[in-house]
């Protein structure tokens, strides 16, 4: 065993430091390599193994000498084989694929070989020099004809777990490195990646070439993720497949690349939409679990009937609060969602692990988060601009949107995309902000949609930034309890008009004379009942604000939901302020000591706080409360000096 393992570690240097180790020679030290892989001792068989990928790896460090003696930017296939070094890298290259689909070998001497091994081999080929091979019409070619075409075929079949993550592994550096030399695999690729996260997503672009494209040199088998995924292949599959997503839309460029050369081409004979079809597909699976969604949408929604007591209300708050706590065991959180790691870097697993049955949510959770954040980081910094105002006395400078510059490339790019793909975002972020999420995935979807909110405003697309708007304004209140409280008060109201009918007619004209004529605010319905905002709800409500103060220059029309819902969250945030300390409370303390009663007027109605200004504060969720009570008013503050620094026109519709 001794003597193996230093045969082995002597190979490496003399291929490394000698030229003269090439064709049968080179031929020999792989042979070798080969040979002592399949030892039965563990020690032997992966110093070889672990020999043999470096080998591999410094053939082709030798081309790259070799290209910049040449001064080589691109090889043609004739050069390819008639120097030394890109010879030996063509044969080895050649060899690996051949043996991939068990047929006979011309450079290398294996009888039987691990495919697992093969493709690893062919893994560290792309991964250190990919662009050598994409500059070598030959060895590229190698890549189009055979490696190509038996992943595709992999894919259309059942195989093992460790086959299907090397297969995938592959596949991700296709589309990383490769995509613009080989357009077309890519585009297959992708597709492929499409139809197994959703077989119902519909591609284009499967067994033929778009027009004036080059055609594939093979045709993907019409059973790649046909039917059911769950029942044709195993899940680690769609796994295996959604994580390349993930890494895909995480970056940023390399989408941007992606959607140029393959949805945003301007042909308009090419329909294709691979991109789109990739978000489609995470969009599904972002929603193919309704039972993590809350049974209640709009999260803890306290109503109190007329006549109800504030003391009443905290309780109902204790105990929505308590309800929270109870149900932590059920929320969704990326520490029961995640894996330890994720399934394509399990390189030493034979079987598949089990993984959670909310990895997939997770997985697509944070594509689509990743996806906005990169939109986000490429528009934003240049859409950016500073607006000065006096708030309290005090001059403040806040970000604001600047002046769209439609001329650039890579807004325009980004600017097609997020028009094609909005409608899934906003079905998606609808879907999010109903999950039982914890705190800290909560506060991630909430950062996400007030970046997705800006995105869409700095491009100027209305239609979409107002969807995205009104859905975080309906999710700022208690709807579901508004609602019933308006129903109860229809009733009440049906009620005392059939008593009036049973009234003398003098009598009801008296009590309508001394009835006082006021015109009804958006909020009189409130009146008469006490709401309890959650504190999401109060968190969604700070977001809006945030994107206004960003928009505020901009938004037109789409002013009118915000200050609605501005104007119903101050009501409520009002009343369950009564009931929770708050900045304020020394000075009702001392108010109260001497006999007054602090009072606001709103809409000409009076308030009293005198009760709840001077309770002692109850709890580390009160205070907590008074001080978004206390950051929701200073943001207030800040939207409407922002608007009355933009000028006269900012807040006309």
């Amino acid at each position: 065993m001794d003597i193996q393992v230093k045969i082995l570690q002597m190979i490496l240097p003399l291929v490394s430091a000698y030229d003269t180790v090439s064709g049968e020679t080179l031929v020999e030290a792989i042979h070798i390599c080969f040979v002592l892989q399949q030892s039965r001792d563990p020690i032997v068989n992966n110093t070889a193994a672990a020999i043999l990928r470096q080998l591999v790896v410094a053939v082709f460090d030798r081309v790259v000498g070799e290209d910049k003696e040449t001064n080589s930017t691109q090889v043609d296939a004739e050069a390819d084989l008639t120097r030394k070094c890109a010879k030996d890298a063509y044969y080895v290259l050649q060899d690996l694929c051949l043996l991939l689909t068990d047929s006979e070998t011309v450079f290398i001497r294996a009888d039987t070989i691990d495919k697992g091994l093969v493709l690893e081999l062919i893994e560290s080929i792309l991964t250190n020099h990919a662009r050598v091979v994409a500059r070598h019409a030959a060895m590229a070619q190698l890549l189009r004809d055979r490696l190509s075409p038996y992943i595709v075929h992999f894919f259309a079949e059942k195989s093992t777990f460790p086959l299907a993550v090397r297969c995938t592994r592959i596949v991700w550096l296709f589309i990383r490195d490769l995509h613009a030399e080989f357009s077309t695999e890519c585009e297959i690729f992708l597709s492929t990646l499409t139809r197994l996260m959703d077989p119902s997503t519909s591609s284009g672009s499967r067994n033929a070439a778009a027009p004036g494209r080059r055609r594939p040199s093979f045709v993907l088998p019409g059973g790649v993720g046909a039917g059911n995924p769950s029942t044709l292949f195993p899940p680690f599959y769609r796994v295996l497949a959604l994580e390349v997503v993930k890494k895909t839309v995480e970056d940023s460029n390399l989408l941007q690349e992606l959607y140029t050369q393959f949805d945003g081409r301007a042909s308009s004979d090419d329909d294709c939409h691979v991109i789109l079809d990739i978000i489609t597909a995470v969009g599904k699976v972002v929603s193919e679990r309704p039972t993590i969604r809350s049974s209640n949408s709009d999260g803890i929604p306290s109503a109190l009937p007329e006549g109800g007591t504030a003391s009443t209300d905290t309780q109902l708050r204790r105990l929505a609060t308590d309800a929270d706590a109870n149900s932590e065991k059920d929320q969704i959180s990326a520490r029961s969602c995640r894996m330890r790691s994720e399934m394509h870097k399990l390189l030493d697993k034979q079987d598949a692990p089990t993984f959670p049955d909310t990895y997939l949510f997770y997985l697509a959770l944070s594509s689509i988060i990743s996806l906005v954040d990169g939109l986000a980081s490429a528009i934003l910094p240049s859409r950016t601009a500073s607006l000065t105002a006096s708030i309290n006395g005090k001059e403040v400078t806040k970000g604001v949107l600047a002046l769209p510059d439609s001329s650039d490339q890579s807004t325009q790019v980004i600017s097609g995309l997020a028009s094609k793909i909005w409608p899934i975002l906003l079905t998606a972020y609808s879907f999010f902000l109903n999950v039982r999420f914890d705190n800290s995935l909560f506060n991630q979807v909430m950062e996400s949609s007030q970046k997705l909110v800006l995105v869409l405003g700095a491009l100027d697309i209305r239609d979409a930034r107002d969807a995205v708007l009104s859905l975080l304004c309906r999710h700022c209140l208690p709807h579901a309890a508004i609602s019933e409280h308006e129903r109860q008060l229809q009733q009440s109201q049906a009620t005392k008009s059939r008593s009036l009918a049973t009234v003398p007619e003098d009598e009801s004209k008296e009590a309508d004379s001394r009835a006082p004529v006021a015109a009804p605010l958006v909020t009189s319905s409130l009146i008469g009942a006490q709401f309890s905002m959650h504190s999401r709800q109060i968190q969604c409500l700070r977001t809006v604000v945030a994107c206004a103060q960003f928009l505020a220059g901009a938004l037109g029309p789409a002013w009118y939901p915000i200050m609605v819902t501005l104007q119903q969250a101050d009501e409520l945030l009002y009343q369950s302020r009564g009931s929770l300390p708050s900045s304020t409370t020394a000075t009702a303390n001392g108010n109260a000591s001497h006999g007054q009663t602090p009072t606001r007027n709103m809409g000409g109605r009076q308030r009293s706080m005198s009760t709840a200004s001077t309770q002692a504060p109850s709890s580390s969720d009160e205070l907590s409360r008074a001080t978004e009570f206390q950051a929701v008013r200073e943001e207030y503050v800040q939207l409407f000096a922002l608007v009355r620094a933009h000028g006269s026109d900012a807040f006309i519709w």
